[in-house]
C-alpha cells in the first residue's frame, strides 16, 4: 500500500472513531452531491495514487475537462471570488457519475473531510455557505493528513505541486514533468 492510500484509510478510521465518540451522524449520503461542484485541492502525490484506479471513461473525461478547467483557472486565479463563482456554475466533478462519486474508495482527502450533520440543502451552491454548516473537526483531520502527504511529496520530488483536481490529473495524464525546473517552466507557460 502506498503512503497516500495509507492516509486515505487512516483518515476513514479516524473519522469513524470521532463521529462515533461524538454521536454525530453526517447527513452526507449517496445521491447527495452538492459539494461535488466545488474546486477540489489535490497534490501531485495524491493524484498519482488516484490515477491507477481510473477507468478509461474517467480518463477520457479528464482529458476533455482538463484544458477547459485550466483556461478557467488561468482567467480566475487572481480573483478571490473565483472559487465561489465556480461553485455557482454547478460544474460537476468529472468523477460524478449519476449522482455518485465514481472514485469513492479513492476520493481525495479534501473530499473525505467535508462533512455536515446539517440540512443537505444548505450544501447547494445557491444556499450560500453558512458558517458552521460543515463540521470543523473532520476538515482539520483531513487537512493534517493532506499536510503529511504534502511533506512526503516534498521528500520524494524535492518540491510540492498543488492544484485543482481535474486540472492536475489532466496534467499528470499528459506527462507532467518530474523535475522541478521543467515543472516550473510548464506551469509558468500555462499561466
Amino acid at each position: 500500500m502506498n503512503p497516500v492510500e495509507a492516509h486515505w484509510l487512516a483518515l476513514e478510521a479516524d473519522l469513524a472513531d470521532y463521529l462515533a465518540k461524538k454521536g454525530i451522524t453526517p447527513s452526507c449520503r449517496a445521491g447527495c452531491f452538492a459539494c461535488c461542484h466545488g474546486l477540489v485541492t489535490l497534490s501531485r502525490l495524491e493524484g498519482e495514487a488516484l490515477l491507477p484506479h481510473l477507468s478509461e471513461a474517467q480518463r477520457s473525461r479528464l482529458l476533455k475537462e482538463g484544458p477547459r478547467r485550466l483556461a478557467l483557472l488561468r482567467e480566475g486565479k487572481d480573483d478571490p471570488h473565483f472559487p465561489s463563482q465556480f461553485f455557482l456554475t454547478r460544474t460537476p466533478c468529472p468523477f460524478l457519475e449519476e449522482g455518485l462519486c465514481g472514485v469513492y474508495p479513492w476520493r481525495p482527502l479534501a473530499c473525505r473531510g467535508l462533512l455536515t450533520q446539517g440540512d443537505p440543502r444548505l450544501c447547494e451552491p445557491e444556499a450560500g455557505l453558512q458558517r458552521g454548516h460543515f463540521l470543523s473537526a473532520p476538515w482539520r483531520m483531513a487537512r493534517l493528513r493532506m499536510e503529511a502527504v504534502w511533506e512526503e511529496e516534498k521528500r520524494r520530488y524535492g518540491f510540492l505541486v498543488l492544484g485543482e483536481l481535474a486540472t492536475l490529473l489532466y496534467l499528470l495524464l499528459s506527462g507532467f514533468p518530474g523535475e522541478r525546473k521543467e515543472a516550473e517552466t510548464l506551469l509558468e507557460a500555462l499561466g
